[in-house]
């Protein structure tokens, strides 16, 4: 998949590392300076505040204007590709340098709270109705104001310059860090989910789904071809192509829910018949999550665990309910229960996390398989969880994201 990145400035610099540097830049170039982010919050402490700027800092009002200040002059240098000289809220000249890598502004660097040599600066300054809307004593801002440092245009501008190339050189240096780290655990992603489908024999999957489920379905559709002359018998031979049909041709797909659950319902067709009225079933699927996507046979495996594991040793048999829904704007989950014998502590750790090499669990694809391709897919954060209580039923839970469109391949 080739979704663009983006990522946070925390993310990407060591801070610990950045405050070190900017502590050293604000020293060597005598001027204040901060980093913020693309919101204009600080991500590290200030660097040689001027006591005028901590004056105005000291009050709520002064924080947040100056807050909104350094989002402003990011802002406006992100807008511009570069490094910017402008005024802040309390007159004083200050500099900001974007962080962009990639075309991604995650930030920027501020320098200055200095005087530029032959500026008026009675035009931007004034004192008395900064004292009066900030509370501040007019002689205390005038003391600091006469501590601010006074700098020619072309070392301030100098000054900034340099602080673009080099804040933007570690950025793009923590952006490259975090992709090869990304490539590397992709790649091993990758390879486990090869394994996983070499240990799993997916091949032979696209020649037979359960030789123990074929075997019994061929002998049902047998005794009752013997004994009807029969759209039960051409219905039940249809669903049967039709779930072999979909087991080939979607080997390492994503399909739409609304797919899969069309093939789980020719699936139970096929049980329920097997099994009469010992198994019944019900689907509630909500309707606005049906063209979202899903691993090609997720279901199945879950469901044939629950009849085989769960209702056939049952001697009354079972239902199977079987709901899927929205929890939130971003998750879906596809609920799989019923009411059977359950399982036993040891077999639910066996079934949920070990290869599932022991026949007697297998389904063609595993619990494992299904668990590992959803996190493929989506992400660590989706799979599958079950709940089990011994001789009363089981329930497994599907978590995806919710999406309106998803590319159709695993890759």
């Amino acid at each position: 998949m080739n979704a663009q990145h983006t990522y946070d400035l925390k993310d990407v610099i060591d801070l610990q590392s950045l405050q070190d540097i900017q502590d050293r830049y604000a020293k060597i170039m005598k001027v204040a300076s901060i980093t913020v982010d693309e919101n204009g919050i600080p991500v590290v402490h200030p660097s040689n505040f001027t006591k005028f700027c901590n004056l105005i800092r000291s009050t709520k009002l002064g924080f947040d204007r100056c807050m909104k200040s350094d989002a402003y002059g990011g802002f406006n240098a992100m807008k511009a590709g570069q490094p910017i000289v402008y005024h802040c809220h309390s007159g004083l000249t200050d500099v900001a340098a974007p962080i962009i890598v990639n075309g991604n502004y995650m930030g920027c660097m501020l320098c200055g709270q200095v005087m530029i040599n032959n500026i008026d600066y009675s035009k931007h300054i004034n004192l008395i109705k900064l004292s009066r809307e900030l509370g501040l004593s007019k002689e205390d801002l005038e003391a600091a104001l006469k501590e601010i440092p006074k700098v020619k245009y072309n070392e301030i501008k100098d000054a900034a310059d340099f602080l673009y190339l080099f804040a933007n050189f570690i950025a793009k240096m923590g952006v490259a860090n975090i992709a090869q780290s990304e490539l590397v655990e992709e790649m091993k992603k990758r390879m486990d989910l090869e394994r996983l489908l070499n240990d799993m024999e997916l091949k032979a999957l696209q020649s037979q789904i359960n030789p123990h489920f074929l075997f019994n379905t061929l002998n049902t559709i047998a005794r009752m071809a013997m004994i009807e002359d029969a759209p039960n018998t051409e219905e039940l031979i249809y669903n049967l192509s039709d779930l072999l049909r979909y087991s080939l041709n979607n080997i390492n797909r994503l399909v739409d829910i609304e797919t899969e659950i069309n093939n789980i319902k020719k699936y139970l067709f096929i049980q329920t018949t097997r099994y009469g009225d010992r198994i019944t079933y019900e689907i509630n699927i909500e309707p606005s999550i049906l063209k979202c996507k899903i691993p090609v046979m997720t279901l199945q495996p879950i469901v044939e665990n629950a009849i085989i594991h769960g209702l056939e040793p049952k001697k009354d048999g079972g239902k199977i309910i079987i709901t899927g829904k929205k929890v939130d704007d971003k998750n879906i989950m596809i609920e799989i229960t019923d009411n059977g014998i359950g399982i036993d502590e040891n077999k639910l750790y066996d079934l949920t996390k070990t290869p599932e090499n022991n026949p007697e669990y297998s389904t063609g694809l595993g619990m494992q398989n299904v668990r590992s391709r959803i996190k493929h897919c989506f992400g660590k954060e989706y799979g599958v969880d079950i709940n089990s209580s011994y001789m009363q039923g089981t329930s497994v839970y599907i978590t995806i994201p919710y999406q309106s469109y998803m590319q159709s391949e695993v890759v």
